[in-house]
C-alpha cells in the first residue's frame, strides 16, 4: 500500500519524528501565525489544509513534511531552520580560514609535527592550569546530613558525603568540612538553609558555636555554661545533664557565601584538577 502524503506529516515510521522537536516546532508555528495576525483557520485556508492539521502542529502531535514548511516560510516568512531546531553553524573569522587554509597547505608529514606540537603544548597548559586550581581552591567535604537549627535530624554514622570546592581564600583557618544547616533557630547568625564551615579537630570554648550530637541528633548551637543555646529567643536551651549524651562535632568557624562553592564548568575543571594521578 502507498503511504499518503498529507500537510499533516507522518508520525510512524518516519525517521525525523521527536517528540521534542514537534512540541517546539509547534511553539515557532503558534509564534509566528499569532504575530502574524492569524486564526488557525486562516493559515489553514492559505496552506490548503485542514484546520486541524494546524492544531496538530501547534499541539506538538506531529510536524509538517517539507512542502508544507515551505509554505509555512512563504505564508508567515517564518524560517525553516528555526522550526526544525537547527542552529547556524559558526562562521570562522578571517584569522581562522587563514590558519586552517596554512594547515591544509602543509603536506602530510608537516602536518602530523604541527599536530603533535599542539597536542604537547596543550598538555603543558593544563598542567599549568591544573596547578593554579590547586594553589587557589580547597577541597572540602560537604556531610550531607544537616545540622539542626530548630528540629533536631538524626547524625547517622554512614551518613553521605562529596567533595566540594572553595577558594583557598574565604576559607577560615583550620576548616575541613562543611554542614548543611536547617532551621530557623540560629537565625539571624547562621539563616535556616545556609551552609557552614566547621572545624572537626577543634574543641568548642564557652561562646563560640559548634556542632553538637546530642542523644543521636545534631545540632548547630552556641555553647554556653547554661547550655547549648539557640540565638532564636523563641527556642528553648538544651540543657547538659546526666541524661544527655552530647558529644562535639566541631567547631563553626564561618558561614559560607552563596558564591563560596563552585559549580558548573568551574566545579569540572576543579575535580579534573584535583583527581588522583595528577601531578
Amino acid at each position: 500500500m502507498r503511504e499518503q502524503k498529507s500537510g499533516t506529516g507522518k508520525r510512524r515510521g518516519h525517521p525525523s519524528f521527536d517528540r521534542a522537536r514537534c512540541a517546539q516546532s509547534g511553539k515557532v508555528i503558534r509564534r509566528y501565525r499569532t504575530q502574524a495576525g492569524m486564526t488557525q483557520s486562516e493559515l489553514a485556508e492559505r496552506l490548503g489544509v485542514s484546520t486541524g492539521a494546524v492544531g496538530y502542529w501547534e499541539q506538538g502531535t506531529v510536524r509538517p513534511d517539507m512542502d508544507t514548511l515551505i509554505r509555512l516560510h512563504d505564508v508567515l516568512h517564518m524560517p525553516v531552520a528555526e522550526l526544525l531546531g537547527v542552529t547556524d553553524e559558526p562562521v570562522l573569522s578571517h584569522a581562522d580560514r587563514g590558519m586552517l587554509n596554512q594547515f591544509h597547505a602543509l603536506n602530510p608529514r608537516n602536518r602530523e609535527t604541527v599536530l603533535m606540537i599542539m597536542d604537547r603544548m596543550l598538555t603543558e597548559q593544563e598542567v599549568r592550569q591544573d596547578a593554579v586550581l590547586r594553589q587557589a581552591y580547597m577541597g572540602l567535604t560537604l556531610y550531607e546530613e544537616s545540622a539542626a537549627a530548630g528540629v533536631s535530624v538524626p547524625m547517622r554514622e554512614d551518613a553521605g558525603e562529596k567533595k566540594v570546592y572553595v577558594p583557598s581564600v574565604v576559607v577560615p583557618l583550620g576548616t575541613d568540612c562543611i554542614i548543611h544547616v536547617n532551621g530557623d533557630s540560629m537565625e539571624p547568625t547562621y539563616p535556616n538553609g545556609s551552609y557552614v564551615y566547621v572545624n572537626t579537630k577543634q574543641g568548642v570554648q564557652y561562646g563560640q558555636t559548634g556542632i553538637f550530637i546530642v542523644s543521636g541528633a545534631s545540632y548547630i548551637k552556641e555553647y554556653e555554661p547554661e547550655g547549648l543555646v539557640s540565638h532564636n529567643a523563641r527556642y528553648k536551651t538544651i540543657r547538659i545533664t546526666d541524661g544527655n549524651e552530647v558529644r562535639c562535632f566541631g567547631c563553626v568557624t564561618g558561614i559560607v557565601g552563596e558564591t563560596d562553592m563552585a559549580r558548573g564548568e568551574l566545579l569540572e575543571k576543579l575535580e579534573l584538577a584535583f583527581s588522583e594521578g595528577k601531578d
